[in-house]
């Protein structure tokens, strides 16, 4: 009986943990960033969280993850029109339903581009990047269909280098010390834990 004892109270947490650790796992995944068309949201060499969409479809303003047309590339992108939505482009601006909508986490302002009115079907999402010049989006290949995406984009973990620019004053300042050290660290350390807007 003792034995007994002694083995469940050890294999059941390393049991409810693997459980767990399962559920997790089917929840959420840990993607790296590959460009910068999500720029200054999200900068190359973030690794972002994703979670899946059980109960709850995407919403304008959702960063999501996504498979390109062929399935074998992953995207992502920020959510602009939802079904139903009619979706273009004035000056540079997006519109939505007519009204200019804003978007305080692009680049640069009215750098959209055209886009012609269209109507975004159902069960499909009008996405584009917040680095509007650098970004490949529904402009170019039109509205990706629930059943391609992955999931929401939650959470940016950590940043495994620092951009092109913070390199070279890393470079620039390693000969020296003061405020610009300091800089370059709270650029690459700004980027931990940093929830997705």
């Amino acid at each position: 009986m003792r034995a007994k004892s002694t083995a469940r109270t050890v294999l059941q947490p390393i049991g409810i943990a693997l459980v767990l650790a399962a559920l997790v796992r089917g929840a959420m995944h840990i993607y790296s960033i590959p460009s910068a068309s999500m720029a200054p949201t999200l900068a190359v060499g973030d690794r972002i969280v994703v979670t899946r969409y059980f109960a709850s479809a995407p919403e304008r303003g959702h960063v999501i993850v996504f498979r390109a047309a062929d399935g074998r590339e992953l995207l992502v992108k920020r959510v602009i029109g939802v079904p139903g939505d009619v979706v273009d482009s004035r000056v540079g601006r997006v519109r939505v339903g007519g009204h200019t909508l804003p978007e305080p986490y692009v680049l640069r302002e009215a750098a959209t581009g055209a886009i012609e009115s269209q109507v975004v079907p159902g069960g499909s999402y009008f996405v584009l990047g917040d680095n509007r010049d650098e970004s490949v989006d529904s402009r170019s290949w039109g509205v990706v269909p629930h059943d391609r995406i992955v999931g929401r984009a939650r959470l940016v973990l950590w940043r495994s280098a620092v951009d092109e620019d913070a390199v070279d004053e890393g470079e620039a300042v390693s000969a020296s010390t003061g405020s610009r050290a300091t800089s370059l660290r709270t650029r690459t350390t700004s980027r931990v834990f940093k929830w997705i807007e």
